[in-house]
């Protein structure tokens, strides 16, 4: 059943046996947007995910949903898994680095709004969010240059 639902997301002329075979999936797996789409999902997971873990941590006995940025977690361990990830897709695919900062920041501000209205703070605090992925952007771009340099130096000592 997952191969019907699938299908309808694929472009126009691909043969469902195509679909069956997982032709198209795995050239999909292997494109731009399909990395794009990893490290948005890793954005927005580093920040739901660290702020449940906030919330459960609390000295309180009650469930409280927190920022991820309010604890060290966020410091520590995210961070660090969304600077590696945007190195590594740099490292793969080091053309055209400026995308894998804007696309995990997008998926990282998606997690930021979708807790803080889970907070019920509405949309107060939008334009430090923005600031705030302006500034994550461009700290992210220093791992995706870095990433890129690798694989390009790789790539010349290979030859």
């Amino acid at each position: 059943m997952w191969a019907y639902a699938l299908f309808a997301l694929l472009p126009w002329g691909v043969s469902m046996r195509q679909v069956l075979d997982g032709a198209e999936i795995r050239r999909f797996m292997g494109s731009p947007a399909a990395t794009g789409l990893l490290l948005a999902a890793t954005g927005l997971t580093v920040w739901t995910g660290i702020s449940i873990w906030g919330g459960m941590s609390g000295q309180d006995a009650a469930f409280r949903l927190r920022e991820a940025w309010d604890t060290q977690a966020y410091f520590y361990f995210g961070m660090p898994v969304m600077a590696i990830a945007v190195a590594i897709a740099a490292y793969y695919m080091p053309r055209r680095i400026w995308r894998w900062p804007l696309w995990l920041v997008t998926g990282h501000q998606i997690g930021v709004l979708l807790v803080g209205l889970g907070m019920q703070s509405g949309l107060s605090l939008v334009i430090l969010t923005l600031m705030l992925a302006i500034l994550l952007a461009v700290f992210f771009s220093i791992p995706a240059l870095v990433g890129s340099m690798l694989a390009r130096r790789v790539t010349q000592r290979a030859f």
